[in-house]
Protein backbone atom coordinates (compact mmCIF):
# COMPACT_ATOMS: atom_id res chain seq x y z
CA UNK A 1 0.00 0.00 0.00
CA UNK A 2 2.88 2.34 0.77
CA UNK A 3 4.46 1.77 -2.65
CA UNK A 4 1.09 2.19 -4.34
CA UNK A 5 0.58 5.57 -2.62
CA UNK A 6 4.01 6.69 -3.78
CA UNK A 7 3.11 5.61 -7.28
CA UNK A 8 -0.09 7.67 -7.22
CA UNK A 9 1.71 10.74 -5.91
CA UNK A 10 4.41 10.44 -8.57
CA UNK A 11 1.79 9.90 -11.26
CA UNK A 12 -0.10 13.02 -10.13
CA UNK A 13 2.94 15.27 -10.36
CA UNK A 14 3.91 13.72 -13.70
CA UNK A 15 0.53 14.56 -15.23
CA UNK A 16 0.64 18.10 -13.81
CA UNK A 17 4.10 18.88 -15.12
CA UNK A 18 3.39 17.28 -18.47
CA UNK A 19 0.38 19.56 -18.75
CA UNK A 20 2.66 22.49 -17.90
CA UNK A 21 5.05 21.43 -20.64
CA UNK A 22 2.51 20.86 -23.41
CA UNK A 23 -0.55 23.00 -22.67
CA UNK A 24 0.92 26.48 -22.35
CA UNK A 25 0.49 28.47 -25.58
CA UNK A 26 3.40 29.01 -27.91
CA UNK A 27 2.55 32.63 -28.73
CA UNK A 28 1.86 35.49 -26.38
CA UNK A 29 4.75 35.00 -24.01
CA UNK A 30 6.14 37.78 -21.87
CA UNK A 31 9.23 39.51 -23.19
CA UNK A 32 11.94 39.66 -20.56
CA UNK A 33 15.37 39.79 -22.16
CA UNK A 34 14.84 41.37 -25.57
CA UNK A 35 16.76 44.42 -26.75
CA UNK A 36 13.55 46.47 -26.70
CA UNK A 37 13.00 45.57 -23.06
CA UNK A 38 16.51 46.77 -22.23
CA UNK A 39 15.96 50.09 -24.00
CA UNK A 40 12.66 50.73 -22.25
CA UNK A 41 14.27 49.79 -18.94
CA UNK A 42 16.96 52.38 -19.57
CA UNK A 43 14.27 54.95 -20.40
CA UNK A 44 12.53 54.18 -17.13
CA UNK A 45 15.78 54.66 -15.20
CA UNK A 46 16.13 58.18 -16.62
CA UNK A 47 12.82 59.26 -15.08
CA UNK A 48 13.02 61.82 -12.32
CA UNK A 49 12.06 61.04 -8.72
CA UNK A 50 8.65 62.67 -9.06
CA UNK A 51 7.78 60.53 -12.08
CA UNK A 52 8.93 57.36 -10.33
CA UNK A 53 6.81 58.34 -7.34
CA UNK A 54 3.78 58.72 -9.61
CA UNK A 55 4.41 55.29 -11.09
CA UNK A 56 4.62 53.72 -7.64
CA UNK A 57 1.52 55.60 -6.47
CA UNK A 58 -0.46 54.35 -9.44
CA UNK A 59 0.69 50.79 -8.82
CA UNK A 60 -0.41 50.91 -5.17
CA UNK A 61 -3.72 52.57 -6.01
CA UNK A 62 -6.70 50.35 -5.21
CA UNK A 63 -4.74 47.98 -2.94
CA UNK A 64 -5.85 47.39 0.62
CA UNK A 65 -3.49 47.80 3.55
CA UNK A 66 -3.09 44.01 3.74
CA UNK A 67 -2.22 43.78 0.04
CA UNK A 68 0.27 46.65 0.34
CA UNK A 69 1.96 44.76 3.15
CA UNK A 70 2.06 41.54 1.13
CA UNK A 71 3.62 43.08 -1.98
CA UNK A 72 6.61 44.21 0.10
CA UNK A 73 7.81 40.65 -0.38
CA UNK A 74 9.11 39.76 -3.85
CA UNK A 75 7.09 36.55 -4.12
CA UNK A 76 3.73 38.20 -3.42
CA UNK A 77 4.62 41.23 -5.53
CA UNK A 78 5.32 38.90 -8.46
CA UNK A 79 2.07 37.05 -7.82
CA UNK A 80 0.13 40.32 -7.79
CA UNK A 81 1.60 41.30 -11.16
CA UNK A 82 0.73 37.88 -12.54
CA UNK A 83 -2.90 38.36 -11.50
CA UNK A 84 -2.93 41.72 -13.26
CA UNK A 85 -1.47 40.19 -16.43
CA UNK A 86 -4.02 37.37 -16.42
CA UNK A 87 -6.99 39.77 -16.45
CA UNK A 88 -8.90 37.63 -13.97
CA UNK A 89 -9.79 40.60 -11.78
CA UNK A 90 -9.01 38.67 -8.59
CA UNK A 91 -7.36 40.36 -5.62
CA UNK A 92 -4.22 38.76 -4.24
CA UNK A 93 -5.71 38.67 -0.74
CA UNK A 94 -8.82 36.86 -2.04
CA UNK A 95 -6.73 34.34 -3.95
CA UNK A 96 -4.40 33.59 -1.05
CA UNK A 97 -7.31 33.29 1.37
CA UNK A 98 -9.12 30.83 -0.91
CA UNK A 99 -5.98 28.73 -1.42
CA UNK A 100 -5.23 28.58 2.31
CA UNK A 101 -8.79 27.51 3.17
CA UNK A 102 -8.86 24.90 0.38
CA UNK A 103 -5.47 23.46 1.31
CA UNK A 104 -6.40 23.24 4.99
CA UNK A 105 -9.64 21.42 4.15
CA UNK A 106 -7.79 18.92 1.96
CA UNK A 107 -5.17 18.40 4.67
CA UNK A 108 -7.90 17.82 7.27
CA UNK A 109 -9.59 15.22 5.04
CA UNK A 110 -6.26 13.46 4.40
CA UNK A 111 -5.48 13.35 8.12
CA UNK A 112 -9.00 12.15 8.96
CA UNK A 113 -8.74 9.31 6.43
CA UNK A 114 -5.19 8.40 7.55
CA UNK A 115 -3.55 8.90 4.17
CA UNK A 116 0.20 8.49 3.67
CA UNK A 117 2.13 11.62 4.63
CA UNK A 118 3.69 12.27 1.21
CA UNK A 119 0.33 11.72 -0.49
CA UNK A 120 -1.22 14.20 1.96
CA UNK A 121 1.50 16.74 1.16
CA UNK A 122 0.95 16.26 -2.60
CA UNK A 123 -2.82 16.74 -2.29
CA UNK A 124 -2.39 19.78 -0.04
CA UNK A 125 -0.13 21.69 -2.43
CA UNK A 126 -2.11 20.56 -5.50
CA UNK A 127 -4.57 23.54 -5.43
CA UNK A 128 -1.71 26.06 -5.37
CA UNK A 129 0.13 24.33 -8.21
CA UNK A 130 -2.98 24.00 -10.38
CA UNK A 131 -3.90 27.64 -9.69
CA UNK A 132 -0.44 28.74 -10.79
CA UNK A 133 -0.71 26.76 -14.04
CA UNK A 134 -4.18 28.19 -14.67
CA UNK A 135 -2.95 31.76 -14.15
CA UNK A 136 0.02 31.18 -16.47
CA UNK A 137 -2.30 29.84 -19.15
CA UNK A 138 -4.64 32.85 -18.80
CA UNK A 139 -1.64 35.19 -19.08
CA UNK A 140 -0.47 33.47 -22.26
CA UNK A 141 -3.93 33.58 -23.84
CA UNK A 142 -4.47 37.24 -22.92
CA UNK A 143 -1.08 38.38 -24.22
CA UNK A 144 -1.59 36.36 -27.40
CA UNK A 145 -4.96 38.03 -27.95
CA UNK A 146 -3.42 41.46 -27.30
CA UNK A 147 -0.67 40.90 -29.85
CA UNK A 148 -3.25 39.76 -32.40
CA UNK A 149 -5.29 42.96 -31.90
CA UNK A 150 -2.40 45.44 -31.80
CA UNK A 151 -1.92 45.90 -35.61
CA UNK A 152 -5.60 46.85 -35.96
CA UNK A 153 -5.26 49.26 -33.04
CA UNK A 154 -2.23 50.87 -34.70
CA UNK A 155 -4.28 51.34 -37.88
CA UNK A 156 -6.92 53.22 -35.87
CA UNK A 157 -4.22 55.41 -34.30
CA UNK A 158 -2.79 56.20 -37.74
CA UNK A 159 -6.20 57.26 -39.08
CA UNK A 160 -6.83 59.50 -36.09
CA UNK A 161 -3.39 61.12 -36.42
CA UNK A 162 -3.89 61.65 -40.16
CA UNK A 163 -7.15 63.42 -39.34
CA UNK A 164 -5.18 65.95 -37.30
CA UNK A 165 -6.11 64.67 -33.83
CA UNK A 166 -3.55 64.30 -31.01
CA UNK A 167 -2.29 60.88 -29.95
CA UNK A 168 -4.29 61.17 -26.71
CA UNK A 169 -7.49 61.11 -28.73
CA UNK A 170 -6.12 58.22 -30.79
CA UNK A 171 -5.74 56.15 -27.61
CA UNK A 172 -9.30 57.07 -26.67
CA UNK A 173 -10.63 55.88 -30.03
CA UNK A 174 -8.83 52.55 -29.66
CA UNK A 175 -10.31 52.17 -26.17
CA UNK A 176 -13.81 52.76 -27.54
CA UNK A 177 -13.66 50.72 -30.75
CA UNK A 178 -11.48 47.73 -29.89
CA UNK A 179 -12.66 44.78 -27.75
CA UNK A 180 -10.90 43.38 -24.70
CA UNK A 181 -8.12 43.16 -23.75
CA UNK A 182 -6.54 45.86 -25.92
CA UNK A 183 -9.46 48.26 -25.57
CA UNK A 184 -9.15 48.22 -21.79
CA UNK A 185 -5.40 48.86 -21.86
CA UNK A 186 -5.59 51.82 -24.24
CA UNK A 187 -8.54 53.27 -22.33
CA UNK A 188 -6.46 53.09 -19.14
CA UNK A 189 -3.57 54.84 -20.90
CA UNK A 190 -5.94 57.57 -22.15
CA UNK A 191 -7.23 58.10 -18.61
CA UNK A 192 -3.68 58.49 -17.31
CA UNK A 193 -2.93 61.09 -20.00
CA UNK A 194 -6.15 62.92 -19.12
CA UNK A 195 -5.13 62.99 -15.46
CA UNK A 196 -1.96 64.83 -16.45
CA UNK A 197 0.52 61.97 -16.71
CA UNK A 198 3.46 62.48 -19.04
CA UNK A 199 3.42 60.35 -22.21
CA UNK A 200 6.47 58.43 -21.02
CA UNK A 201 4.78 57.56 -17.73
CA UNK A 202 1.60 56.41 -19.45
CA UNK A 203 3.57 54.30 -21.94
CA UNK A 204 5.63 52.76 -19.12
CA UNK A 205 2.42 51.77 -17.37
CA UNK A 206 1.15 50.07 -20.52
CA UNK A 207 4.42 48.18 -21.04
CA UNK A 208 4.32 47.08 -17.40
CA UNK A 209 0.74 45.81 -17.77
CA UNK A 210 1.33 44.08 -21.13
CA UNK A 211 5.05 43.14 -21.40
CA UNK A 212 5.11 41.71 -24.93
CA UNK A 213 7.53 42.32 -27.79
CA UNK A 214 4.76 43.91 -29.89
CA UNK A 215 3.78 46.55 -27.34
CA UNK A 216 7.45 47.28 -26.70
CA UNK A 217 7.97 47.95 -30.41
CA UNK A 218 4.93 50.25 -30.43
CA UNK A 219 6.07 52.02 -27.25
CA UNK A 220 9.58 52.49 -28.63
CA UNK A 221 8.16 54.16 -31.76
CA UNK A 222 6.01 56.55 -29.72
CA UNK A 223 8.78 57.44 -27.25
CA UNK A 224 11.33 57.86 -30.06
CA UNK A 225 9.03 60.32 -31.83
CA UNK A 226 8.50 62.23 -28.59
CA UNK A 227 12.22 62.54 -27.88
CA UNK A 228 13.64 63.10 -31.38
CA UNK A 229 10.65 64.16 -33.48
CA UNK A 230 9.74 62.75 -36.87
CA UNK A 231 6.66 61.41 -38.60
CA UNK A 232 4.85 59.21 -36.06
CA UNK A 233 2.29 58.04 -38.62
CA UNK A 234 5.03 56.72 -40.91
CA UNK A 235 6.81 55.02 -38.01
CA UNK A 236 3.60 53.37 -36.83
CA UNK A 237 2.89 52.19 -40.36
CA UNK A 238 6.24 50.38 -40.43
CA UNK A 239 5.62 48.91 -36.98
CA UNK A 240 2.20 47.67 -38.09
CA UNK A 241 3.68 45.94 -41.15
CA UNK A 242 6.38 44.26 -39.05
CA UNK A 243 3.91 43.11 -36.39
CA UNK A 244 1.53 41.63 -38.96
CA UNK A 245 4.41 39.78 -40.64
CA UNK A 246 5.61 38.53 -37.25
CA UNK A 247 2.14 37.34 -36.26
CA UNK A 248 1.66 35.67 -39.66
CA UNK A 249 4.99 33.84 -39.28
CA UNK A 250 4.09 32.79 -35.74
CA UNK A 251 0.78 31.33 -36.93
CA UNK A 252 2.52 29.54 -39.80
CA UNK A 253 5.04 27.98 -37.41
CA UNK A 254 2.23 26.92 -35.11
CA UNK A 255 0.42 25.27 -38.02
CA UNK A 256 3.52 23.48 -39.28
CA UNK A 257 4.32 22.22 -35.78
CA UNK A 258 0.76 20.99 -35.12
CA UNK A 259 1.64 17.44 -36.17
CA UNK A 260 4.66 17.39 -33.85
CA UNK A 261 2.56 18.66 -30.93
CA UNK A 262 -0.11 16.05 -31.59
CA UNK A 263 2.56 13.35 -31.75
CA UNK A 264 3.94 14.54 -28.43
CA UNK A 265 0.51 14.22 -26.83
CA UNK A 266 0.15 10.67 -28.17
CA UNK A 267 3.64 9.64 -27.05
CA UNK A 268 3.19 11.13 -23.59
CA UNK A 269 -0.32 9.88 -22.84
CA UNK A 270 -0.11 6.43 -24.46
CA UNK A 271 1.70 4.78 -21.49
CA UNK A 272 -1.05 5.89 -19.11
CA UNK A 273 -3.74 4.71 -21.52
CA UNK A 274 -2.05 1.32 -21.99
CA UNK A 275 -1.77 0.88 -18.21
CA UNK A 276 -5.47 1.64 -17.70
CA UNK A 277 -6.33 -0.75 -20.53
CA UNK A 278 -4.25 -3.51 -18.95
CA UNK A 279 -5.86 -2.74 -15.60
CA UNK A 280 -9.27 -3.41 -17.14
CA UNK A 281 -8.25 -6.47 -19.21
CA UNK A 282 -5.70 -8.21 -16.99
CA UNK A 283 -5.76 -6.63 -13.55
CA UNK A 284 -3.30 -9.05 -11.91
CA UNK A 285 -0.57 -8.36 -14.45
CA UNK A 286 -1.14 -4.60 -14.30
CA UNK A 287 -0.94 -4.52 -10.51
CA UNK A 288 2.56 -5.99 -10.64
CA UNK A 289 3.80 -2.52 -11.64
CA UNK A 290 2.34 -0.98 -8.49
CA UNK A 291 2.85 -3.80 -5.98
CA UNK A 292 6.30 -5.10 -6.89
CA UNK A 293 9.21 -2.80 -5.86
CA UNK A 294 10.89 -3.44 -9.21
CA UNK A 295 7.73 -2.31 -10.97
CA UNK A 296 7.68 0.93 -8.96
CA UNK A 297 11.28 1.64 -9.98
CA UNK A 298 10.47 0.94 -13.64
CA UNK A 299 7.42 3.20 -13.55
CA UNK A 300 9.39 5.96 -11.81
CA UNK A 301 12.14 5.80 -14.44
CA UNK A 302 9.53 5.81 -17.21
CA UNK A 303 7.74 8.86 -15.82
CA UNK A 304 11.02 10.78 -15.45
CA UNK A 305 11.86 9.91 -19.06
CA UNK A 306 8.44 11.13 -20.19
CA UNK A 307 8.96 14.42 -18.36
CA UNK A 308 12.36 14.95 -19.97
CA UNK A 309 10.97 14.01 -23.38
CA UNK A 310 7.96 16.34 -23.12
CA UNK A 311 10.14 19.29 -22.11
CA UNK A 312 12.53 18.46 -24.96
CA UNK A 313 9.65 18.39 -27.45
CA UNK A 314 8.41 21.73 -26.14
CA UNK A 315 11.88 23.20 -26.59
CA UNK A 316 11.98 22.02 -30.21
CA UNK A 317 8.42 23.04 -31.13
CA UNK A 318 8.34 26.47 -29.45
CA UNK A 319 10.26 28.59 -31.95
CA UNK A 320 10.82 32.21 -30.97
CA UNK A 321 9.62 34.73 -33.54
Amino acid sequence: MSDFGAFLALLFFAVVFISQALLLPVAGKKAKHSELAKRLKETQQTLDDESKSLLQEHYLKGLTSTERFLIRFDFFESLNRMLGLSGLGVKISTLLGSLVVTSLLILFVCLATAQLWYLSVAMTIAPSLLTYLFIQRKIGKRLEKFEEQLPDAIDIIKRVLQAGQPINQAFNEVGKEMPQPIGEEFASTFNLLNYGYDMRLAIMQMVDRVPTVSIMAFSSAVLLQKETGGNLTENLDKVSVVLRARFKLSRKIKTLSAEARLSSWILVLSPFFVYLLNLAVNREMALILTEDPRGIKMVSAGIISILIGSLWIKKIVNIKV
